[in-house]
């Protein structure tokens, strides 16, 4: 008889709160944490300094997350809120510096420098090889990025499956 894969159960969190039994709890069941990344509003998107703090307790808790929301873009910068033609602009997380920032983490980059990370504007301060990827004079390992991959930053969401990609090749990350 064919076996299904287990599914991981991810609670979302006010990723503000700090509370030790929630994270305790979250490992001793093996659920994941979920932070919500973004909105249709600027004030959904929570700030570089709380995104960094949920990362690095999930991180130090050995809890695996995902993101959800707002993480349409790779690289942090000003877009449109919405689809609609006279949509407001607003401060977006990129999904790359949220994974980067979550990888580093999980293998113990200093918390100021996974802030950093989540602040970078300038993709070429992103090096990606076959090697693994280097952001200024950090470097994580391809092995590493798996690593992280597998046990951590499980996934996130993007109501668009075709916007990540197109914004992947205009920067020359996907062919």
């Amino acid at each position: 008889m064919e076996r299904w894969p287990t599914a991981q159960v991810f609670i979302e969190l006010n990723p503000t709160d700090e509370r030790e039994v929630m994270w305790g709890t979250l490992r001793e069941l093996g659920a994941g944490a979920k932070i919500r990344t973004g909105g249709l509003t600027a004030e959904a998107f929570p700030s570089p300094e709380t995104v960094a703090s949920f990362i690095l307790r999930a991180a130090d808790w050995r809890v695996p997350f995902k993101a959800t929301a707002g993480l349409h873009h790779p690289i942090r910068a000003m877009y449109p809120l919405t689809y609609a033609p006279d949509s407001p602009q607003g401060l977006m997380h990129g999904f790359l510096n949220v994974f980067l920032a979550a990888a580093f983490a999980w293998h113990g980059m200093a918390p100021d420098n996974v802030e950093r990370v989540l602040l970078e504007e300038d993709v070429s301060n992103f090096q990606f090889t076959d090697a693994g990827v280097t952001w200024h004079c950090q470097t994580l390992p391809t092995e590493a990025i798996a690593a992280a991959r597998q046990s951590f930053c499980r996934s996130y969401g993007s109501c668009s499956f075709d916007e990540p990609r197109t914004d992947l090749r205009t920067l020359g990350l996907l062919d």
